[in-house]
């Protein structure tokens, strides 16, 4: 059953496309072998792999291991003691050593682009002593150098040394004996290995010596002079004996390679790994993928999610073709109260689409591959995926359609059980429509009470009705537009959907007569429920669009108040500014004033008491008069009388400008005792005022007068870590802080992780008045992980 689903699903061809963007062989078979995993930790980390690699990806590209290739049969190879790997195999291994290194080197220059990847290859085997003596052992095309041993080295020296003097004598030879140097007559090569004189045939008497060989039509020989036997054969010598020396340094190559073997297996498997996630970031990158949230308990929510093999298939089509179009995205929703989704609509609608991308998608992030959907989504992990499409009849094993069908859902209800996600493509068919339907349902309902999430895709108008029994049921409908006569392929939620079988054989040239007949004989119970269904959906659409056209209205009412509230909070801090301003004006006044009288004091101390008192009481007079201007205009003073205050009455300190409570009344002295917070003080009576008078003062309504610190704002937030209820007002403030102060631009850093408070903070900020522009970082300054929002 698993095999069965995974190819009727398309999960085999999806990493067949998978595989194509693996550089090299290795890359390719971790590709084919990923099967899905129900280990939530397992997947989250396999997703943020394909994360980390598809950021260093985009920024800083990565290591090509284009030229590699699977060395596990030199390995077996070199397993047996005393056998030779040649030099080409040996290079195979060099070059698995090589790229190692150099992802290793790589990686850890850009860890903190990608913690998790470098932790894969921290620890491989570096084989350097390997490396080392195969680069001096062997050149890049597979010959032994010189500088294998001192041994080789000093025989090839010989080997060219005698065979320089053996080419001059040979030439000596030709010139004493009248041979021509000139075309074809007397030329110097070699023949089995020993260096002879070509000649024409009919001058061979003219030399002593051996014929080795003669021309195809005999009109040239090639001939060993007598006087060059013995240097022959020295160097023939020379080349047994290289090639002797050029053994033993492979011999010695391959047991270094034997030694190593484990770690070189290590050490592929690895490579073979970092190439399979880069073709998966690779991937990613090509569909636009996202990595969506995973969770043992959420539900379904794929927002805007595309086929992806369909997907692929049209990117490819639009390098030759522009204007090729991309397949439709859908809206796929279940969750454990609504586990049963009924998809109906029009043949050709997309309907049976929509179910593989939802088992494709399943497969997809529990594999470890991110999907082509919209930020946002989210799928639990399933136990088991179980599909049911198409028609397996099989005439070998008498099977029917509808025999295969039954088979399948014997199998699905043997082994379901809590998170497992069933896909059923038009169940009932092959037989009776009203036995297949009451077998369907039957089969739904011990799915849906055992927590067992079903996707269904119908043209049978009772089983379209199921939602309406079971309150776990949810119905789908394939858009149809009436107009066009055609599907929209978009999925809406609600209503079930009309077949329009009709329009559909009308569209495919099924002659008017033919189709006119077909209307009389169908069932008017059925024409009725149809047209109710018809009307239904339009209700549904006309409620749609004036719910759309309210929270467009609400949309621009929050906008106009969120305007004024700004307006509001410019001139309150304008109002406060000023305020200020001429406080500080009057208290360089009142500072001047008290120097000027402080000299007059001075002055009058050397004159009567009386005079001082009166330039002291003069002095206190000014100061009242001059801070009155600046007292609040909005309030009227309400003297207190002191045979009006009583004790735990609430009072307002003019001077302090606070409130406090009454602890005690000094009728003789003329004198209150108040509690202003947690200070006790002793007042005047006509320093106070009744409280039920008093404007309120607070956080927000502070009394005038009083500056108001701005503050220097941050012009940067950090939530990373936050919740998105936690976040938004956070980004709300710093806003609100960062227009009061006149900075223009604001840094979010949110960082990657599912891309869930990325989407909600843009999505927020879309409604944010003054918000001029809304993009991410520059990718060297941290990309998708942190939004500048310009204002203005």
């Amino acid at each position: 059953m698993i095999k069965h689903t995974y190819r009727v699903l398309g999960y085999y061809s999806l990493l067949d496309i998978l595989c194509s963007y693996a550089s090299c062989p290795m890359g390719q078979s971790d590709c084919l072998s990923l099967r899905p995993s129900n280990d939530l930790t397992l997947i989250e980390i396999e997703l943020r792999l394909v994360s980390e690699l598809r950021l260093l990806l985009k920024t800083e590209g990565f290591v090509s291991f284009s030229d590699l290739s699977d060395i596990l049969p030199v390995l077996r190879k070199s397993g047996t003691r005393g056998s030779c790997l040649d030099p080409d195999e040996l290079l195979s291994v060099l070059r698995i050593v090589e790229a190692g290194k150099e992802s290793k080197n790589f990686l850890s220059s850009h860890q903190s682009l990608c913690p998790r990847v470098y932790g894969l290859v921290s620890g491989l085997p570096d084989s350097e002593a390997l490396s080392k003596n195969i680069k001096n052992a062997i050149s890049e095309n597979g010959a032994v150098k010189d500088s294998a041993s001192p041994v080789l080295k000093k025989i090839r020296g010989k080997k060219t040394r005698f065979r320089s003097e053996l080419q001059k004598k040979l030439d000596n030879i030709r010139k004493s004996k009248g041979l021509s140097s000139d075309g074809e007559d007397c030329l110097i090569t070699i023949r089995d290995g020993r260096h002879v004189i070509a000649l024409r045939t009919d001058k061979k008497s003219r030399i002593d010596g051996i014929v080795h060989d003669y021309s195809k039509t005999r009109v040239t020989c090639f001939l060993e002079p007598v006087e060059v036997i013995h240097e022959n054969n020295r160097i023939a010598e020379l080349i047994r004996e290289e090639k002797s020396e050029e053994q033993r340094i492979l011999i010695s190559l391959t047991d270094m390679v034997r030694d190593e073997a484990a770690e070189l297996e290590c050490l592929q498997s690895l490579i073979g790994r970092l190439d399979g996630l880069y073709a998966r970031a690779r991937f990613s990158e090509a569909l636009g993928c996202i990595m969506p949230e995973m969770g043992k308990r959420c539900g379904v929510e794929l927002k805007g999610a595309k086929n992806p093999i369909l997907l692929s298939m049209a990117l490819a089509e639009r390098r030759s073709d522009e204007k090729h179009a991309l397949p439709v995205p859908v809206d796929v929703f279940l969750d454990e109260k609504q586990n049963v989704l009924i998809i109906s609509g029009p043949n050709r609608g997309g309907k049976t689409i929509a179910l593989k991308t939802l088992g494709l998608m399943s497969l997809m992030c529990q594999s470890g591959i991110h999907i082509p959907a919209e930020e946002g989504s989210c799928l639990p992990v399933f136990d088991q995926v179980f599909a049911d499409i198409g028609d397996d009849q099989d005439i070998q094993t008498g099977l029917s359609t509808f025999s295969a069908h039954v088979a399948h859902l014997r199998d699905i209800i043997e082994h379901t059980a809590g998170m497992n996600l069933v896909i059923i493509d038009e169940p009932g068919m092959g037989t009776d429509p009203d036995e297949g339907v009451a077998l369907t349902m039957a089969v739904l309902d011990f799915l849906s009470v055992r927590g067992v999430y079903v996707a269904v895709s119908t043209h049978l108008n009772r089983l379209k009705t199921y939602s309406l029994i079971n309150p776990r049921g949810v119905n789908a409908s394939v858009e149809f537009d009436e107009k066009k006569n055609y599907p929209t392929f978009k999925l809406k939620y609600g209503a079930p959907g009309i077949s329009h079988a009709l329009d559909v054989a009308m569209d495919m040239g099924v002659p008017a007569g033919i189709l006119e007949k077909a209307k009389v004989y169908l069932d008017e119970g059925k024409l009725r429920l149809n047209r109710l269904i018809e009307k239904m959906n339009r209700l549904m659409n006309e409620a749609a669009h004036e719910k759309q056209e309210a929270e467009d209205v609400k949309r621009r009412y929050h906008s106009a108040a969120s305007k004024i509230k700004e307006r509001m909070i410019t001139l309150e801090a304008e109002k406060r500014a000023l305020m200020e301003s001429e406080r500080s004006e009057a208290e360089a006044a009142i500072t001047e004033a008290r120097e000027e009288l402080r000299e007059a004091i001075i002055l009058l101390k050397t004159r009567t008491k009386s005079a001082q008192a009166f330039a002291t009481k003069s002095y206190n007079q000014v100061r009242r008069e001059l801070m009155a201007r600046f007292e609040p205009k909005d309030r009227e003073d309400v003297p207190c009388e002191l045979k009006d205050i009583e004790v735990g009455q609430l009072v307002y300190h003019k001077k302090f400008k606070q409130k406090g409570v009454v602890q005690l009344v000094d009728h003789s002295g003329g004198r209150v005792r108040v509690m202003l917070g947690k200070v006790r003080v002793f007042a005047e009576i006509q320093d106070l005022e009744r409280a039920e008078y008093v404007q309120e003062s607070g956080p927000d309504k502070g009394p005038a007068g009083v500056s108001w610190g701005l503050g220097s704002w941050s012009k940067e937030v950090n939530v990373v870590g936050f919740r998105v209820d936690d976040a938004i007002p956070l980004i709300d403030r710093t806003i609100d802080r960062a227009l009061v102060d006149g900075n223009l631009s604001v840094r979010i850093i949110h960082g990657f992780g599912t891309g869930t408070l990325r989407w909600a903070v843009r999505e927020h900020l879309k409604g944010v008045p003054f918000v001029k522009s809304i993009g991410s970082a520059e990718p060297r300054s941290g990309g998708d992980a942190i939004t500048v929002v310009r204002l203005g």
